[in-house]
């Protein structure tokens, strides 16, 4: 039956699906470890499009590609995108994202980011992913970027982190998204995980659940870190998903599907802060359910993040199966 040990169980065991042979040490940010596999098919003003296949590594526990790391392809393929008509990925503001239908493992997903408008400060794009089998579009959805004021090159004719090697257009955002997905060492074993909440969760501890309400702290370490060497938006959306997902389980055992998940960043998780997610269930229904969750720097309390996961019930009961089903 539903119970706040069935939410702390779920947690537990998405975290535990590494092998024996993975290292995280040996990727230098999730990006690499995440995105591993992505390879850029077009780049036009704009405009990026990219290949991801569905390999273990990003899969959820149902063998599909997981709803974080679509999440992480909207974030990395818009930053890339904005390369190439800016001098800056960009800094994620505000994501949203509507899951019309899973994509199996095996298959590759295109993943197309079209920047709709580049302002002073924001930029605006949407991105669609289809599976390139079927067709069939999987998901939609849009986000926000803060694009900061470039500061002078320094001596090195380096400019700031985030900022391209060559000026802004489309093969600069070739280039980008190449260096993000490929910045591993010798011994990165990209099979060496068997799903993805194992490489986005990686870390998490303290785990606590009461009844609509689960409590975790996930340490910004670099495996779960961006090139800004602060937690990484795609596993933000990540605690989002299954945080969220950890709260409605405390309440109601059937198997659910993901409808929507948004996410709000409102200030940066430094590195070797711990980061504290709280998810509360807000709404239970017969057919959906929505849970709130919000991320804080533990040491001080600030809100760093917050956001929504919505899914739809389906009619099998899960009480008595195990909780990585």
């Amino acid at each position: 039956m539903a119970s706040p040990k069935r939410g702390v169980g779920f947690l537990t065991e998405l975290k535990s699906w590494h092998t024996e042979n993975f290292q995280p040490a040996s990727s230098r940010n999730f990006n690499t470890t995440a995105l591993y596999g992505l390879k850029v098919t077009s780049s036009t003003s704009g405009r990026l499009v990219c290949d991801f296949p569905v390999t273990k590594r990003a899969q959820n526990l149902s063998g599909c590609l997981h709803g974080g790391c679509i999440a992480t392809l909207f974030d990395v393929v818009t930053s890339g995108a904005l390369v190439s008509v800016a001098p800056h990925g960009g800094v994620s503001v505000h994501m949203s994202i509507d899951y019309f239908r899973p994509t199996p493992g095996g298959d590759v997903c295109e993943v197309d980011a079209k920047i709709t408008k580049l302002g002073r400060a924001l930029a605006f794009s949407e991105v669609v992913i289809k599976n390139k089998t079927t067709g069939q579009i999987t998901a939609r959805g849009t986000d926000i970027k803060f694009v900061p004021a470039m500061q002078p090159s320094d001596s090195q004719g380096k400019g700031p982190i985030g900022t391209p090697m060559q000026s802004a257009s489309p093969a600069a955002a070739i280039a980008f998204v190449s260096d993000l997905v490929s910045a591993y060492d010798d011994d990165f074993d990209p099979e060496a995980t068997s799903n993805f909440e194992a490489t986005a969760l990686y870390g998490l501890k303290d785990i606590s659940a009461t009844e609509g309400h689960v409590v975790c702290t996930l340490p910004v370490r670099p495996p779960v870190e961006n090139i800004y060497h602060t937690l990484h938006g795609g596993c933000i959306a990540t605690l989002v998903d299954a945080v969220g997902y950890a709260a409605i389980l405390t309440i109601r055992q059937h198997l659910s599907t993901t409808l929507q998940i948004s996410v709000d960043y409102l200030s940066e998780l430094p590195e070797n802060e711990d980061c504290e997610a709280t998810g509360t269930v807000s709404h239970i229904g017969k057919s959906t359910a929505t849970a709130t969750v919000q991320l804080r720097v533990k040491r001080t309390g600030r809100l760093a993040a917050q956001g929504t996961h919505v899914v739809m019930f389906s009619s099998i009961d899960i009480s008595n199966l195990r909780c990585k089903i």
